[in-house]
């Protein structure tokens, strides 16, 4: 038996004599394996014999049976949190101060859903019922935990009113399966109701729901499993998909077959083969986290997948006793990490189509940090609000990244996912942070932004990521053309490098990028980024190099450029900040809630400053419908006729009224700098 099986059952083992004792269960037997164990308690002994718990279910019964085991008769509640979870979170409500503060935000936004209509059937923006589905999640999670911890019948009452919404043919006749994320969604919102509340509905109010988890659920994910799904109807790519879809799919329908599994056979032999499946699908995307934890679509799509996650696996976990070996993929113990690095000022590094917000508030960084014991994961939910943080709280877990002697910076290998961020400390009120990104341009909800990087300084972000634009625009995710006119997936719209501009894509949407060199010192930390292959057409030799001292919190850039003929090149850096630029051209100084930084050109440089508006160049296409960057400019350098060049720029701070800046120094060429 190897380490891995050994500690599974192990974990198992424990589970299942805690609930053969409360169901003063004598022994078990299961999948011709067996273990002999012993406990006892003050009042009673029971001698078990425990599964040999596989990987992967065996068959559509194994899943079904382990059920039988773990969550015997019936049991209720078994997703993500059991009787005695509902039972210790009242008690830490009572006696530990972040529980309790998040008890009365979860109190007040529970009072105010209790005030408003329930939910219509309605695509707001003609395409996904997405926002609907996560309403009803978000509904349901709160006034069932409500419920659970308060017993108050108003929470009961109005978590069924939502509940009974959507499982009303005449309402709600299915969940959207042409856009499965929204039946995946919704199916874990009426999953959570089905169990959590499970003692105080009805027979009928259970049938209710559990017909619907069936019908417009489980049953559409079957086809889709089988491969008899019409893809006209029902969206199929995501059973092989390795992203957020695959995930987020596997996860909540998984969620809902546990859910009603051991209610009839029809609900056995239907779930059996969803769990079997779902276990078998999820590997996909699971795949993308390794080694290192690292996510290739960025941190909004992290936190959007990785919860998925986390909801099946301990859903798994409370259910039935193991994850199948789920949660030792590779890089999964490691991606609660992803949050704590790619976030600066308060704000993510915000690649592809990600926003800004702080994943490293999501509440399932509360489960990572429990089930791998890594405690410094949750060092940024305590500023979150979200209920589910409640029921994977446990006070020993949290711990800051600094106590944790987490180091500072971070480079992420994977080809696809690849970047580097930087900072001078964890204090993000006042640290100095830079992140760049390499990696691969075709990722899903990826820019042509090799060699983009934002930076980050006493708590302000200076050079910015745009995001997403509007998932509607025609063409929008069109990877081998459409996606590329709009300015916010091109390169002219990250902090980068755009070489003899045009009209088609300006850099190689196929481009695989990486970094060359990364050091990570005590003083310092130094990263060299290759870009050739994604200016392959006009150059034959990008690089692109960072160094951040940590002691002065200061930055040097350094763009070294080979064309292959004399050509034009542009220099890219987004911002909200006001920004002078000096006569000379040669210093730009931006200014942003009272703070100031500077940054400098070599005065023999041939480059120049200037500002222009973050909009598409005269030479770029500018669809109708895209955004309007308002509130944004950006700082440019524009060089033409060149065919060698590099440029350098340096980056300071510029504290209080102390207006002097350092000297420049000496510009070294990358060639010079120290690598590893």
């Amino acid at each position: 038996m190897s380490e891995k099986d050994y500690n599974t059952r192990t974990n198992v083992q424990k589970r299942l004599t805690r609930l053969l004792l409360l169901t003063l269960t004598t022994s078990l037997a299961f999948m011709g394996a067996s273990c002999q164990q012993s406990a006892a308690t003050a009042t009673q002994s029971t001698a078990e014999v425990a599964p040999q718990v596989k990987e992967q279910p065996s068959d559509t019964r194994t899943a079904i049976e382990n059920l039988k085991i773990t969550s015997p008769d019936k049991l209720h509640p078994r997703l993500m949190a059991t009787s005695k979870d509902f039972e210790r979170i009242k008690q830490l409500i009572g006696t530990d101060p972040q529980a309790k503060a998040w008890y009365k935000t979860l109190q007040t936004a529970a009072g105010k859903t209790l005030k408003e209509p329930v939910v219509k059937y309605e695509l707001p923006d003609g395409v996904r019922l997405l926002p609907i589905s996560r309403k009803v999640l978000e509904r349901t999670i709160q006034l069932s935990l409500m419920y659970k911890l308060t017993g108050e019948k108003a929470y009961l009452d109005r978590a069924w009113g939502e509940l009974s919404t959507v499982s009303d043919p005449a309402l709600f006749p299915d969940w959207h399966p042409i856009h499965f994320l929204d039946t995946a969604e919704m199916t874990m919102a009426a999953a959570v109701g089905y169990d959590w509340l499970y003692s105080d509905l009805s027979e009928d109010q259970r049938n209710t729901l559990r017909t619907a988890i069936m019908e417009n659920g489980l049953k559409p994910a079957l086809s889709v499993y089988r491969g008899k799904a019409d893809a006209k109807k029902i969206a199929t790519f995501w059973k092989t998909t390795t992203n957020n879809w695959n995930s987020v799919v596997n996860g909540g329908i998984g969620v809902g077959a546990l859910a009603i599994a051991d209610e009839s056979p029809e609900t056995e032999a239907l779930s059996g083969e969803i769990l079997q499946q779902a276990v078998q699908s999820i590997k996909s995307s699971l795949k993308m986290y390794a080694p290192d934890g690292g996510m290739p679509e960025g941190p909004g799509y992290w936190d959007y997948a990785t919860v998925y996650i986390a909801y099946f696996l301990s859903s798994l976990d409370s259910a039935i006793g193991t994850d199948y070996g789920l949660s030792q993929m590779p890089g999964l113990s490691e991606t609660g990490y992803f949050p704590l690095y790619v976030e600066g000022a308060g704000q993510a590094f915000n690649l592809g189509d990600g926003g800004t917000g702080t994943i490293s508030k999501a509440p399932q960084l509360l489960w990572y940090a429990d089930k791998f014991h890594k405690p410094e994961l949750t060092y940024g939910v305590k500023n979150g609000s979200n209920p589910m943080n409640l029921i994977w709280y446990k006070p020993a877990t949290v711990k800051s990244p600094t106590e944790a002697g987490a180091p500072l910076d971070k480079r992420y290998v994977d080809p696809e996912t690849e970047f580097v961020t930087m900072r001078s400390s964890w204090n993000a009120n006042d640290a100095m942070f830079v992140g760049l990104h390499t990696g691969d341009n075709e990722a899903n909800h990826g820019d042509l932004d090799a060699g983009d990087m934002v930076l980050d300084a006493m708590g302000v972000r200076w050079a910015m990521e745009l995001g997403s634009d509007d998932y509607n625009l025609p063409g929008y995710f069109d990877m081998n053309k459409g996606r590329w006119n709009y300015y916010r997936k091109r390169a002219e719209g990250q902090n980068t490098l755009v070489l003899n501009p045009g009209s088609g894509p300006d850099q190689s949407p196929k481009a695989k990028t990486s970094i060359e060199s990364f050091i990570s010192e005590p003083n310092r930390a130094i990263t060299i980024a290759n870009l050739t292959n994604a200016y392959a057409k006009d150059a034959t030799s990008v690089k692109r190099g960072i160094e951040l001292q940590r002691a002065t919190q200061s930055v040097l850039l350094r763009d070294e450029i080979q064309l292959k003929s004399p050509g034009g090149i542009w220099w890219f850096w987004h911002t909200q900040a006001q920004v002078e630029v000096s006569s000379d051209g040669k210093t730009a100084i931006l200014s942003r809630s009272g703070k100031k930084l500077a940054l400098r050109l070599p005065p023999d440089d041939e480059a120049q400053f200037k500002l222009m508006n973050a909009e598409s160049l005269p030479t770029s296409p500018n669809p109708p419908k895209q955004a309007v960057n308002k509130g944004i400019q950006k700082l440019a350098i524009h060089l033409e006729g060149v065919e060698q060049t590099a440029i350098t720029v340096q980056i300071d701070l510029m504290r209080g009224s102390e207006e002097q800046l350092p000297p420049l120094e000496a510009a070294k060429p990358l060639s010079d700098w120290p690598k590893r």
